[in-house]
């Protein structure tokens, strides 16, 4: 079987799935500067966990090629790290009203690694496409 195409046989349509995970991606850092104003200006939030978010949800319900399915894999599981480390971050915050430095830390490490596992599998569905046009 042709890697560009799902079990079924039909082409895999790169195209919606690179605009629907262009939106995701944009409702993910909204949801991050959300925590960060949380944090700046200590109010309390609701973390959402990762399958209550909008990037969760496209997670969840999205095949991918086998041809991405390691940079895919990468995304999700980050992804539901940030979401666990959101959570013990905004509850540190209000437990002691300070964030304790190690779990921001640790945060904003698995936001970096989110933003570049994020890009690899953009830049890899998009090759992929390419190849599908040629």
């Amino acid at each position: 079987m042709n890697e560009s195409t799902q079990s079924n046989a039909t082409p895999f349509d790169y195209s919606q799935f690179i605009n629907e995970f262009e939106e995701v991606t944009y409702w993910h850092f909204a949801w991050y500067s959300q925590i960060m104003a949380s944090l700046l200006f200590d109010r309390k939030k609701h973390i959402q966990s990762h399958h209550e978010c909008k990037f969760g949800q496209f997670i969840n319900r999205t095949e991918i090629p086998k041809a991405q399915k390691a940079e895919f894999d990468a995304v999700r599981d980050l992804h539901q790290q940030m979401h666990e480390s959101a959570d013990a971050l905004m509850a540190s915050r209000h437990d002691s009203k300070e964030a304790e430095e190690e779990i921001f830390n640790e945060f904003s490490e698995l936001q970096s690694l989110f933003a570049a596992a994020c890009n690899s599998l953009l830049r890899a569905a998009i090759m992929s496409y390419t190849k599908t046009r040629a």
